[in-house]
């Protein structure tokens, strides 16, 4: 078994806890100043760097072509899109299923499996060249409205350009680079002057589109000719607000509590949007948080669901549906004996 390092763990379990708390506010961002400003700053990097760890730690999936492993993403995208399936069907009285179709949560589990599917097939190709394309395809994509949600084709564009960093890169060498306290401090200041943009230029919430990742340039208006220009910059601000989270993220948090919890985001990814939905379309909790202040409340809910969901039994769900593929080969070469 791979030994665990402390610093992806805290830092997984921060990026879960942005997940969260991106989605609660997105409920408000319509009517709220505050949660617009709050969402933005969390898309700058809460999304690249998420898939930048999955593909720094890919690399035993990808090189050994654990194609169980691979499988097991497009196991867990179906399983995603089952349950809130199920969910609308029974509080909503909706019964549409797109198969391939995806804008909501489960389009993650998806991209997961097209990048590392991706990855096997530009391992004969020399990493820089393959890096450069990535970033020119993603710059041209946007240009093409009718790349979208279907096979979650334009997020896995936008975004494969970070797997793939991540993938090359070394991850003890990441650790080596993050320590020193004048790192940590530049880091910090960094970071501050992004939040504060994000918090203090009301007219930056025009580019969340390129911070998703799933918007083409028309989205932009009048900016749409220079929609590659804007997702070059996008590019440059969410690589290095990543790169000073992963500076700033501790090699050791107090007693281990919050890395412990960090192994276990997948279980909070899978189950989170039930409970914010719960949330919003049954307990209309968007007028309980009717007021800015009252909207402060979300990131202590957030991190209440955070630490909830991550526990190992959930877990364990989790990691049965995603192994399916594996007990199937299992029983496929048993039978073959």
């Amino acid at each position: 078994m791979t030994e665990r390092i402390e610093k992806w763990d805290i830092m997984k379990f921060f990026l879960m806890f942005t997940v969260v708390l991106g989605h609660l506010c997105d409920y408000h961002t319509d009517s709220s100043q505050l949660a617009r400003e709050l969402f933005l700053f969390i898309y700058v990097f809460h999304m690249p760097l998420f898939v930048f760890v999955s593909g720094l730690f890919s690399k035993r999936t990808v090189n050994e072509k654990h194609w169980d492993k691979i499988l097991g993403y497009l196991v867990l995208y179906f399983f995603t899109k089952i349950l809130i399936f199920i969910y609308r069907a029974v509080y909503k009285g909706e019964f549409t299923f797109r198969l391939f179709g995806e804008t909501g949560l489960a389009w993650f589990m998806f991209a997961l499996f097209a990048f590392a599917l991706i990855t096997v097939g530009a391992s004969r190709f020399k990493p820089k060249y393959v890096l450069a394309v990535s970033i020119i395809l993603s710059l041209l994509a946007g240009y093409d409205s009718s790349i979208g949600s279907e096979l979650v084709l334009s997020r896995i564009i936008v975004f494969y350009p970070f797997y793939y960093a991540g993938y090359c890169l070394d991850h003890k060498k990441l650790e080596d680079m993050s320590r020193g306290k004048a790192k940590k401090i530049i880091a910090a200041v960094i970071l501050t002057a992004i939040a504060i943009i994000a918090f203090a230029v009301e007219k930056a919430y025009l580019f969340r589109p390129m911070f998703t990742g799933q918007h083409s340039y028309s989205s932009l208006g009048w900016m749409e000719k220079y929609g590659a220009l804007i997702r070059l910059a996008c590019f440059a601000v969410s690589a290095i607000a990543c790169a000073c989270i992963v500076v700033l993220a501790p090699d050791r948090l107090g007693r281990g509590f919050i890395a412990r919890r960090g192994r276990y985001t997948l279980a909070v990814f899978m189950f989170h949007y039930i409970i914010t939905m719960l949330l919003y379309n049954v307990l209309d909790a968007r007028s309980l948080f009717d007021t800015e202040l009252k909207q402060l409340l979300l990131v202590p809910i957030a991190l209440g669901i955070t630490l909830l969901l991550s526990n190992e039994r959930l877990n364990r769900i989790v990691a049965a549906v995603s192994r399916l593929p594996q007990r199937a080969k299992k029983l496929k070469d048993g039978d073959e004996l």
